[in-house]
């Protein structure tokens, strides 16, 4: 059996849930100003959907690469430095989208995909450090809380910053956002938990690794929950603004949706509430079959741009549940000792939750219209849903 070491950073400061939530937040601040401007941009730079879906692809290609270089950064730089190069590198992708050409476009994807994955794998350690484990139902809704500022914000001001004043305008509050995390973060002075950082030397092999989470059964299953609302997410965040280009909607239809979705997350407390005292699996199981059903209506919608936005929103709702328990099961079945390395396996699901819908959306629309996708995707939540099944009664 695994032993659960207890919180040892070396730190004066030993900061509690509240404070993680705070720096997610301002991490969350930089990506979500660019989230509905970057396909707006993407579609003005490269012409149509298909062009767009390649180029998401080609950069998460990148990005899930990349992310297994995360453990091998932080076993040779230490963890706060990759935390702080994460930060950083969100705000430089926003200057880089800024200059509005195809170079820009492509650099500005490849360092806001770089910036995530680094923060995230990052930010979990560390929460794994401080938070005791029995106390992540309660960390996840709020962060999710704090976070439904920027994400239920950030997009509908970074689309009025883009169309008011330009690109540059979006560029200089979220590096403003950036330099404050990174400002907050120096202040904290975290390291890792000196008992686990030396039992997980030296990081192994990504393969080895990859072999090591996928042949855990609670792993896997963990994982697919959390790809299946990822994808969701990533259906949602572009192509509803495609959709609505393509029937002269005002951008700021783009803009309201995202951030009327994102604002549903100061629901999280409540169904972290109902999770700890009714369970996660049922929540999850639930969520997942209404989100598919709705997702899967869309397309008998598609000639009312009013009706697609209020399918959308019920069924972004359902997936914020997903949001606000999804992670949990991982949270509880990695093992400490092995946490740096699972981690990073784990969070693929946020690449490979775009990569591999965008790769098949990308074929989709060679042949069909969108509504192929919401199909795709409504069917694949179902999916998911079935698997569920096989989450501990317990948790």
């Amino acid at each position: 059996m695994a032993v659960d070491y207890p919180p040892l950073p070396v730190t004066k400061r030993k900061p509690g849930a509240a404070v993680f939530a705070v720096l997610y937040m301002l991490e969350s601040t930089t990506r979500a100003l660019a989230l509905t401007v970057m396909p707006l941009q993407a579609r003005m730079i490269f012409g149509d959907d298909a062009k767009v879906s390649a180029v998401y692809f080609g950069v998460t290609v990148f990005g899930l690469i990349a992310g297994f270089g995360i453990p091998m950064l932080i076993h040779r730089y230490r963890r706060r430095w990759v935390y702080a190069m994460g930060l950083a590198l969100g705000g430089l992708a926003l200057v880089a989208l800024a200059f509005e050409t195809p170079l820009g476009q492509l650099s500005g994807q490849v360092l806001r995909t770089l910036s995530g994955t680094a923060c995230v794998i990052a930010l979990t350690l560390y929460v794994l450090d401080f938070i005791p484990r029995v106390d992540l139902v309660r960390y996840e809704p709020l962060k999710l809380l704090l976070g439904c500022l920027p994400w239920g914000l950030g997009p509908w001001v970074g689309i009025l910053l883009y169309q008011s004043h330009g690109p540059f305008a979006v560029a200089a509050l979220g590096m403003g956002a950036a330099l404050l995390a990174l400002a907050l973060f120096a202040y904290l002075r975290l390291t890792e938990n000196p008992a686990v950082a030396a039992a997980t030397r030296p990081p192994p092999n990504p393969l080895q690794s990859i072999g090591r989470f996928f042949a855990q059964p609670r792993l896997r299953l963990a994982w697919l929950i959390a790809f299946g609302r990822s994808g969701w997410w990533s259906l949602f965040f572009v192509y509803p603004a495609l959709y609505f280009d393509a029937q002269g909607v005002d951008p700021s239809w783009t803009g309201a949706l995202s951030g009327g979705a994102n604002l549903l997350l100061v629901l999280s407390p409540a169904i972290g509430w109902a999770g700890r005292r009714y369970g996660i699996r049922r929540p999850i199981m639930l969520a997942f079959f209404c989100a598919g059903l709705i997702t899967l209506a869309v397309p008998l919608a598609f000639e009312s741009p009013l009706m697609v936005a209020v399918l959308l929103l019920i069924a972004a709702f359902f997936v914020v549940m997903l949001d606000a328990l999804g992670n949990i099961p991982f949270l509880r079945a990695v093992r400490p000792l092995e946490r740096p390395q699972m981690t990073s396996v784990y969070r693929t699901y946020i690449d490979l939750g775009s990569l591999l819908p965008f790769a098949v959306f990308t074929a989709l629309l060679h042949f069909f219209d969108q509504r192929a996708v919401y199909i795709c995707y409504g069917l694949l939540m179902l999916v998911v849903g079935v698997a569920a099944r096989h989450l501990p009664r317990r948790l």
